[in-house]
């Protein structure tokens, strides 16, 4: 016959590792979980700080846009409005062609080209070239501009001057790096 205490100590042990091949199963699972949720979590912060890595305000980035041509602007320095269309815009997964995304004024004198954003820096309105008085002025809250861009009037609302852009004559062509700026601070800080 067999001895009852020999059978009781086997069973401790198979009870032993049984609880242990329990523990080990439950922490694989944890651990396979937590990886798992893991991936979704990264992928997703990606998502999170691109528009901080897209917003650092490097003009590096922003690409130059072919507007015109340079016999198309008057000598005399009396600005013409241009509408920019950027030729290609990614969005995420999705690439769109021949985007509007704003005008501008572009003035010249003589080699001299000057792009101001149509935006009134106050609060994005849209700014007219007024012919009789050579200026420009914003409907919106009767903020004016010298035809150099800069604010005119001591009482306007406008915090700081029209928003110039980087311009470049090549090939007889006007070509400039549009950008939005934010509205209604001092600063000139570009939105992307």
């Amino acid at each position: 016959m067999s001895d009852p205490k020999a059978k009781k100590s086997l069973s401790d042990d198979s009870c032993c590792q049984d609880g242990k091949s329990r523990r080990l199963v439950i922490a694989s699972t944890i651990g396979v979980s937590a990886a798992c949720a893991l991936f979704p979590f990264a992928a997703g912060l990606t998502s999170i700080l691109d528009p901080v890595v897209r917003n650092s305000g490097s003009t590096a980035k922003v690409p130059w846009t072919r507007v015109t041509s340079v016999i198309n602007l008057p000598d005399d320095g009396k600005p013409a409005k241009f509408e920019i269309i950027l030729a290609e815009v990614k969005d995420a997964w999705t690439t769109y062609k021949n985007v509007p995304v704003g005008a501008v004024y572009i003035s010249r004198k003589g080699d001299e080209v000057i792009a101001f954003n149509l935006k009134c820096p106050h609060l994005g309105c849209a700014v007219d070239y007024r012919s009789k008085t050579n200026d420009y002025f914003c409907p919106c809250h009767n903020s004016t501009f010298g035809l150099d861009g800069s604010v005119t009037d001591a009482n306007s609302p406008s915090p700081r001057g029209l928003d110039t852009m980087h311009t470049k004559i090549e090939d007889k062509f006007v070509w400039i790096r549009f950008q939005q700026y934010r509205p209604n601070i001092a600063e000139k800080i570009p939105l992307s």
